[in-house]
């Protein structure tokens, strides 16, 4: 019953085990395989490995990285309020982990949500923090991540002066497509054809698309404004190839985004499956152990009841055999003339011996033998008391006063059980001794 229960116990502890390793890994284990299925298209699966990373809760940039990667997948599934909340989790965290860089992305997201979500104001605010964290940190290569919206959004709200001031923070060296198109723009906007020209131009160089396709149009634009119809049909035809371009790659994760959705949940059915076998034998196991407990429990109870008959049975042939032996002791001569006796003497004390030794299995020696360090005297008032005399009556016959025989009763007692106890529990050993 042991080797059972011992069975089941390891049986959950693997289960449990199955459960940990089906959740383990780390924060950056789980953020490096979430970049490489965001980079396949494979959006449910990377968003799952982006969660698991989370979940880890690892020291290090990799949770709150996870974090935001969310918040740009939410928003390419037009899922704005999940976005905005994935991105205040990580500016929260980035800002109690004092990880500038962090920090500085996660408010450049957040005014990209805000600008996305129509609240232009409210995302101006957070590219101008983004900006004031890139001034205090000295962080002058992240301005290429932050200032091509922030551009965008000052030139949406006619603010073309501060875009213009911004832009001239940037080394021409640090330039991005998206900002070399924002900048070109700019430009364009203040009739400065040339030097928007050369960042559209250099916008075409990084090879993004959607960025090369927009500066591809500017560039048709401005050649149709200045009567250049030649570039302008070339930069028209080169913006329409790119659009096809654009189209396909949308179409291409589309397909890849379907084709992650259907893979996710496949692998939802497959772990919600699982979950359901292991719950399942968890559940058969608990109740295998409450069955094994309860039958454990009741035969530890019946085993209790049957020591206790037994222990009740042999109290009673004790005291049977007891009032057996003091019946048979009050029909003997030699009761009688213990009883007209004024004092024992020597005689009626072998007799007595001998009389236990025969009807109650060698009571002195077997008392001898329980206590060594029995004294004579202790061993003729424990016979007396065995033929239950009373206390006054053995007094008598040892010659000694009432008081003297309790305190010796009380006294053997102690002795032979080290610890306190009454003249009773005394005569009550001395009775049914010896045992079966």
């Amino acid at each position: 019953m042991i080797a059972r229960t011992k069975t089941l116990l390891c049986i959950i502890i693997c289960v449990g085990v199955l459960i940990g390793c089906s959740r383990g890994g780390t924060s950056e284990s789980h953020f490096q395989q979430g970049q490489k299925l965001a980079r396949q298209s494979r959006t449910a699966e990377a968003m799952r490995e982006y969660r698991l990373a989370i979940e880890a809760n690892d020291d290090g940039p990799s949770v709150t990285k996870a974090i935001s990667e969310l918040g740009h997948l939410s928003m390419a599934r037009h899922d704005l309020s999940e976005a905005l909340e994935y991105f205040s989790q990580a500016w929260q965290r980035a800002t109690d982990d004092g990880d500038l860089p962090q920090m500085v992305l996660a408010q450049r997201d957040l005014g990209r949500c805000q600008r996305a979500s129509g609240q232009p104001d409210e995302a101006l605010r957070c590219f101008a923090r983004a900006d004031s964290l890139l001034t205090a940190g000295r962080a002058d290569s992240l301005r290429g991540y932050v200032y091509p919206e922030y551009v965008s959004t000052l030139m949406e709200a006619d603010r073309t002066d501060d875009a213009l001031t911004l832009m001239r923070h940037i080394p021409v060296s640090q330039s991005s497509g998206p900002l070399c198109l924002v900048t070109g723009r700019l430009f364009r906007e203040l009739g400065q054809f040339d030097s928007a020209a050369y960042y559209l131009h250099r916008c075409l160089e990084f090879g993004h698309v959607n960025s090369s396709a927009s500066a591809a149009m500017y560039l048709a634009e401005m050649a149709d404004e200045l009567g250049d119809w030649n570039h302008a049909y070339t930069y028209a035809m080169e913006c329409a190839t790119l659009v096809d371009s654009a189209k396909c790659l949308m179409q291409a994760e589309n397909a890849n985004l379907i084709s992650s959705l259907n893979s996710q949940i496949d692998v939802e059915r497959e772990n919600s499956r699982l979950y359901r076998i292991m719950a399942l034998v968890i559940v058969v196991a608990i109740i295998a152990i409450a069955a094994l407990v309860i039958g454990v429990r009741e035969r530890m109870n019946r085993l209790r009841r049957q020591q206790e008959a037994e222990r009740q049975a042999q109290i009673s042939r004790a005291r049977t055999r007891q009032e057996h032996l003091v019946e048979d002791f009050h029909n003997t001569p030699l009761y009688r003339r213990m009883i007209v006796a004024e004092a024992m003497n020597d005689e009626l004390w072998t007799e007595v011996g001998e009389f236990l030794d025969e009807h109650a299995d060698h009571f002195t020696n077997r008392l001898a033998a329980y206590y060594p360090k029995i004294k004579p005297q202790e061993l003729q008032a424990c016979q007396l008391l065995k033929l239950e005399f009373t206390n006054q009556q053995v007094a008598q016959l040892l010659c000694r006063t009432q008081q003297a025989i309790t305190n010796l009763r009380k006294r053997l007692f102690q002795k032979m059980f080290e610890r306190e106890g009454s003249a009773d529990e005394m005569d009550v050993f001395l009775r049914f001794f010896p045992p079966e």
